[in-house]
């Protein structure tokens, strides 16, 4: 099997994004490629532009490397870790027309973001990818479910 695709924003609802795609790809005995996709006009940034990205990857590496330490079962579990500049939307459509991956696995927040800038874009990608996805719920305590009531 090709390896599974979850992505990230390095928040801290990723650790439940990440922990889900491991257990899929432990389970289907297959390894996992984690994208994290990533936008350099984000940041106002006065050098040039290599100098930016060098340092938001170096960044990406220590926030995942903090990441991990919450995960319950990425220890121990073959993973390839990859920052990368553009748009999730972007970035998920390149890994399928590479053919890169059986499988999608990302958060329930990013899921919305990608709706929020088209509203037709996250079921294009499912329906043209024609692979399974599953998005990740977000974990609310309980106090926060009390303070939305």
């Amino acid at each position: 099997m090709k390896p599974i695709l979850c992505i990230i924003d390095l928040t801290n609802s990723s650790a439940t994004v990440l922990d889900t795609a491991v257990r899929l790809a432990s389970a289907f005995k297959t390894h996992l490629i984690v994208l994290f996709p990533y936008r350099l006009v984000d940041y106002t940034y006065t050098g040039n532009l290599s100098s930016l990205n060098l340092k938001l990857v170096d960044r990406a590496n220590a926030n995942f490397n903090e990441l991990k330490q919450q995960g319950e079962h990425i220890a121990h579990f073959v993973y390839e870790f990859r920052p990368e500049i553009g748009f999730s939307s972007d970035r998920i459509t390149a890994f399928l027309k590479a053919g890169e991956a059986e499988m999608i696995v990302i958060g329930q927040q990013q899921a919305n973001e990608m709706n929020e800038l088209n509203k037709t874009v996250l079921q294009d990608l499912i329906k043209n990818s024609k692979l399974p996805f599953t998005i990740v719920p977000e974990i609310i305590s309980a106090r926060e479910s009390l303070v939305m009531i």
